[in-house]
């Protein structure tokens, strides 16, 4: 970069490119529904309430994992999900 009055405005490119990013990953490994996905992160956002398990396995695009599994594949999305809101969000903001 050239003018170092550009930084903060490609900052914000390059931080919303990887943001992005990381919630289309987050997405796909985990077969989540992305518009479902992206309201419970902005529910979070907005009401601070840590989601039910249930309301995160609702997220699956594939069918509800056993009883047995269902425990641990809902507390590994929700800190996936609570992972990307502490990196992307507060992250950037400090909080």
């Amino acid at each position: 970069m050239e003018d170092s009055d550009t930084i903060p405005d490609e900052f914000k490119k390059f931080w919303n490119i990887e943001q992005e990013s990381a919630l289309q990953n987050l997405i796909k490994t985990e077969k989540l529904l992305k518009e479902d996905t992206e309201r419970l992160i902005e529910n979070y956002l907005f009401t601070e309430r840590e989601s039910l398990r249930k309301e995160v396995l609702s997220l699956r695009d594939d069918r509800r994992p056993s009883v047995l599994k269902s425990k641990a594949i809902g507390d590994r999305i929700l800190n996936k999900i609570l992972g990307f809101v502490d990196t992307f969000v507060n992250g950037i903001t400090g909080t």
